[in-house]
């Protein structure tokens, strides 16, 4: 994965669910907003945050995922 932001996200989610399941929950929300980790863009990151927070809420707890999906959403600058 090339895509700095992407590496951003994967980084923010492995904190919180591990590596290995933090690459595969970017790249299958990143293919529920139509991109793809490698052409992820600032503008996708509110809608990637919202998929992304259900998915680590419902494995990791809503605190967890609110947090994420902060952490994420703050990457847009």
């Amino acid at each position: 994965m090339a895509n700095p932001l992407a590496q951003q996200v994967e980084k923010i989610l492995a904190g919180a669910v591990g590596e290995f399941i933090a690459k595969a929950t970017v790249k299958k929300n990143c293919e529920l907003i139509g991109a793809t980790p490698d052409n992820l863009s600032d503008s996708q990151l509110t809608d990637l945050a919202a998929h992304i927070e259900k998915s680590v809420s419902f494995f990791s707890g809503k605190e967890t995922g609110l947090e994420v999906a902060e952490k994420i959403r703050s990457l847009g600058g």
